[in-house]
Order: structure tokens, then sequence, then C-alpha cells
């Protein structure tokens, strides 16, 4: 959010700046040239608009692709969970999958706001992979369960890397630079006949400002799609969690059998 308030202060300061300039050097407007200075303004203005409304575009799709994502892993996860919650061998792979959930909400979402994931929920993920490959279930039920597992840590590892794309994408810096190249010249170009401010063109002047200023600040602010306005949180991942509880009440882990002393 900073940066936010350094384009406000520095928008601010430059309209300041140039209407004080004008005010001291400029000279009664008097039309001349005005036309194509109108023209040029309105083109720049066009170009800004389109610029703007492509981007708000790109943005929202990249969120709306994200959450998809996202929760499509938090649902495979459950769905592995219910493949390995009847198989009395694999009670250490629920505790995996539950700490990998949690690990992801807790490190994870911190960092994909800077586009990285933690390494740490990619390790539990692989030692999650290599668990239930050495599972040596009873019955063919079991057997054939602990392959959808594997099918679907396959799923899961296919889907963080997926997120790390997410988190590692953002806005293309073209569209920033040409927002605020047109928005600059939008603000300029009627300065450039260097009249004198009168009160109703410092209100158009702050009109012009404002819109370039809060176009340029709603983009950067839902440009990334885990940071910002309408950022993708972890509550599938939250959910997910209330299920495994809810897996748990209708197949309870049960603990190892005792050996029998002899």
């Amino acid at each position: 959010m900073g940066w936010v308030t350094v384009l406000v202060v520095a928008a601010v300061a430059i309209m300041l700046i140039a209407l004080l300039v004008l005010r001291r050097r400029g000279k009664a407007d008097e039309g001349g040239g005005s036309a194509s200075v109108d023209f040029s303004a309105n083109l720049a203005l066009a170009v800004y608009l389109l610029v703007l409304a492509y981007a708000a575009v790109l943005c929202r799709d990249a969120l709306s692709t994200a959450q998809t994502d996202v929760q499509a892993e938090a649902e495979t996860l459950t769905e592995m969970y219910w493949s390995v919650a009847p198989i009395p061998e694999a009670a250490p792979i629920r505790a995996q999958i539950r700490d990998y959930a949690a690990k992801s909400v807790d490190l994870d979402w911190p960092l994909m706001a800077e586009g990285q994931l933690s390494p740490i929920p990619t390790r539990m993920l692989e030692d999650m992979r290599a668990a239930t490959i050495r599972l040596r279930p009873v019955g063919e039920e079991s057997k054939s369960l602990q392959q959808d597992a594997l099918s679907h840590v396959s799923e899961v590892a296919h889907a963080r890397a997926i997120r790390a794309d997410d988190a590692d994408a953002g806005l293309e810096s073209i569209f920033v630079i040409s927002m605020i190249v047109s928005g600059m010249l939008v603000v300029a170009l009627p300065w450039t006949l260097g009249a004198k401010p009168t009160f109703p063109s410092v209100v158009g002047d702050a009109v012009r400002v404002g819109v370039v200023v809060v176009g340029v600040g709603f983009i950067m602010l839902i440009s990334h799609p885990f940071a910002g306005l309408g950022s993708v949180g972890p509550d599938a991942f939250k959910a997910a969690q209330k299920q495994y509880d809810q897996i748990d009440d209708r197949f309870p882990v049960t603990a190892p059998a005792p050996v029998a002393a002899e």
C-alpha cells in the first residue's frame, strides 16, 4: 500500500507545481491551439481507458483462475483423505495430509503475495507420497484405495505447481507503463497551452488527476491474485480441515494392536 500513497502524493505535487508555474508565467486563455490539444488529450484518454479496461479484465481473470486452482487443490486433498481413511495402516498419512493443509495456510500464503511458496510443505508432500507408496494394505479393497490415494497425491503435487505459477503471476509491466504514460498525457496536455489557471480549469485538472490516480491505483491493487483487493485466501484449505474431522467421525483412527508379551 505504500506505493499507492507515493502515487497519490506525487500526482498531487505535480499538479500543484504545474498550477503554480502557470499562475506565475501563464498567459490568458485565448483559445488558440486549444482544438488540437483537446483532440490529443481525448485521444490519450481513449487509450488510457482502453488499457485500463483490458488490464482490469486480465486481473479479474487471474483472480478467478487462482481461486479455482486453490479450490481444486483443497478438494483433491479431501479426496485423498477419503481414500486413505478406510485403510487402518494409513493413519500416519491422515496426519500428514492435515499437516500439509495447515502448513500451506500458515507458511505458503504469507509468501505467495511475494510470488513464492514455502519449501516446507513441498517436502511434506514428498514425504506423503513416499508414505503412500510404502503402504502395505491388506485386501483388494485397501489396495485399490491405495492406488486412488497415489493418484490423488500426484494431482495435489500438480495443483501445488499450478499454485506456484499463479503466485508468480502478475500484470505485465507493459500495461502499467501504458496506463501511466497515457494518464500523464491526459493530465499534462492541457497545460501545454500555458494558460493561467482559473477555477473551472483547476477543477478540470483535479478531476483528470483523480481519474488517472484512481484507475492506476485500482489496477495495481488487483494486479496480483494473492495480494491486494479481492486476493485469494486459504478459505478452501480451512474448509478442507473441517471436512477431515467429519471423515474421522465416519472412519475413526484406530490405534495399532498391542504386541502380546511372550
